[in-house]
């Protein structure tokens, strides 16, 4: 699965070092005791949406913004029933 591994460039292209993987990220948020999943990132998704939102051109603002909305409107994770 390493293989597949997108890389996302998270810094100056001139590094001497790989950029960092979504993968690496993770671990570190871990690390660092941030939790990363669930009901957690859900509710923090729509700010941290806006941010890149801001700087984006027209056509991907838009679509971080429908992406906002739909995350939003969503019913709350977790509290759905079982019969």
């Amino acid at each position: 699965m390493s293989e597949d591994r997108v890389q996302y460039h998270t810094g100056p292209t001139d590094s001497a070092e790989p950029p960092l993987t979504i993968e690496d990220l993770v671990a570190h948020a871990h690390h660092q005791g941030i939790p990363y999943g669930g009901d957690h990132l859900l509710r923090k998704l729509p700010g941290l949406l806006r941010v890149p939102c801001d700087y984006a051109p027209t056509d991907l603002a838009h679509g971080i913004g429908s992406i906002i909305d739909a995350v939003e409107r969503a019913p709350p994770v977790g509290l759905t029933r079982h019969h």
